[in-house]
């Protein structure tokens, strides 16, 4: 018979992070990169003489040929450099984390909305509470729940949102916000 080593356990995957910020205004730069290093490539392709043609570009740089230093040429000028160098630091910025740990051998973890999302069905799930929703951030949950006049339910929201969220690495700080609708009670203790 024989004896099969079986693996100590599973390396934590890497930390998961969100693709970086991409807007549709970068894309149109791109868009318009790759069509200038085209004309460029047409333009060379044209002064070696392997593509028969006028040039394009020449002519364009001898009609700006005249421009002088102004005001309006400087302000231009340094609104450019600042976008350049704002789309710089975007693009080499830090990717945010979407994700966080639980508690585990395997490195599993939840998106961020996800346990926003974990937050309002566990307060939807204490009585008295009308209607819940959440929002969360890697570090806290803010809960929203709708209670009728008189009902305070925000320990018993506090603690089980607490409870739910309880498998995470890192618990998050629990935060409720309490919003009355005017409404009749039921039952027979006189609310």
């Amino acid at each position: 018979m024989t004896h099969v080593e079986t693996p100590r356990g599973f390396a934590p995957a890497a930390a998961a992070t969100r693709a970086g910020r991409v807007a549709w205004w970068s894309i149109a730069l791109a868009a318009v990169l790759v069509v200038l290093g085209v004309l460029v490539v047409r333009e060379a392709l044209v002064a070696a003489g392997r593509v028969d043609g006028e040039p394009w570009i020449a002519p364009v740089v001898d009609s700006a040929d005249g421009v002088v230093p102004s005001t309006l040429v400087t302000a231009v000028g340094v609104v450019v450099a600042l976008l350049g160098l704002w789309l710089v630091v975007v693009a080499l910025g830090r990717r945010v984390r979407t994700r966080l740990d639980v508690t585990s051998s395997t490195g599993a973890t939840i998106g961020v909305r996800d346990a926003a999302r974990l937050a309002a069905s566990a307060a939807d799930e204490v009585d008295r509470v009308l209607s819940a929703r959440a929002s969360a951030t890697r570090r806290s949950v803010t809960v929203t729940v709708s209670t009728l006049e008189g009902d305070d339910v925000s320990d018993a929201v506090r603690a089980a949102v607490t409870e739910r969220l309880a498998p995470l690495a890192q618990p998050l700080s629990v935060k409720v916000v309490g919003r009355t609708t005017a409404g009749l009670h039921s039952g027979g203790d006189g609310r």
